[in-house]
């Protein structure tokens, strides 16, 4: 009997442990908010809710480019992020607004240095995802600092930016970004009125062609707004499909009044290739090309700098 009584009592306390550590792990990520910065909010994201830091001072980007282009839009100065994988940098119109060098955290959301990201002791770690792609990096950063996650979609890029103001209690912010935005978009427009014009934008590559969906992708997404068309033939895409590969006998799918190249990185021999090739010149479209770098994806910052190059679309 005694025996039987020692043991009750070694399981009671097993149990209590257990149900005291989980406790702990549920609590970790709103009290690692209090003790870093003291006041806090609560903030509705893609996985739940979490409690934030009224003011963070120390924010980290897992993701370098869409999401981390509206972050730095809003003022927002992350002190780490990832870099794009595209590229390996920043975009030219998110490292104008860096201050100062983000400790660099990985090259994407699947590589992420999880050691340099504990290292950089953020308060706040802001990350993206599309459904539940990335939930499993979500359960793996969140114990490093509170985390939130931005629904995203190449598209949705204003929505994106609107999750982002509210992420930050600047929504205000955002949507006045939106604002100068659509008044670009309107005095654009109204320069070189653009409807019913269709535009294939096509992305070349070292190893392929493909053209940018008119429903799915960031690009077009933004110069749609000043009333271009993708021609009939193509597919108009969707949050799931941003890109359509071309074969070399099909080119002729890429047949628009202009065609905008976007490039990437060590093509000049492809794209001199294809601007050569009869099928493409026999498309008599107009040709403009531009660097897939600067223009593939992005947000606010990007959307009004393609604003600002249409204007060479077309001649």
């Amino acid at each position: 009997m005694k025996n039987r009584g020692s043991a009750r009592r070694t399981v009671v306390c097993l149990l209590f442990g257990a149900l005291l550590i989980g406790a702990t792990a549920c609590s970790r990520e709103a009290s690692s908010a209090e003790e870093t910065g003291g006041e806090v909010r609560t903030v509705q994201h893609a996985f739940g809710e979490t409690s934030v830091p009224v003011d963070p001072q120390r924010v980290a980007v897992l993701d370098g480019d869409r999401t981390l282009e509206a972050v730095v839009a809003l003022g927002v100065q992350p002190v780490a992020a990832v870099k794009p994988p595209l590229t390996g940098d920043y975009a030219p119109v998110v490292r104008a607004r860096l201050t100062d060098e983000p400790v660099d955290i990985g090259s994407a959301d699947s590589d992420i240095d999880v050691e340099a990201l504990t290292a950089a002791a953020p308060d706040l770690i802001v990350m993206r995802t599309t459904g539940e792609e990335n939930r499993a990096l979500y359960d793996q950063v969140r114990p490093i600092a509170p985390t939130v996650v931005v629904e995203y979609t190449p598209a949705s890029w204003q929505n994106t930016l609107q999750q982002v103001g509210d992420i930050f209690d600047r929504r205000e912010s955002a949507d006045g970004l939106l604002a100068d935005y659509r008044r670009a978009v309107d005095e654009s427009a109204a320069r070189a009125p653009r409807e019913n014009s269709t535009l294939t934008v096509a992305r070349v590559r070292a190893d392929s062609l493909r053209y940018m969906t008119e429903d799915g992708s960031f690009p077009y997404s933004v110069l749609a707004d000043l009333g271009y068309r993708a021609p009939a033939q193509q597919d108009h895409g969707s949050d799931a499909v941003q890109t359509v590969d071309v074969s070399p006998e099909l080119i002729d799918v890429l047949a628009a009044d202009d065609i905008l190249l976007l490039a990437d990185a060590g093509t000049e021999d492809a794209v001199a290739q294809l601007r050569q090739n009869p099928l493409f010149t026999g498309l008599g479209a107009r040709v403009i090309e531009l660097p897939s770098k600067d223009f593939l994806f992005g947000n606010v910052l990007t959307a009004r700098a393609l604003i600002d190059t249409a204007s060479e679309i077309g001649g």
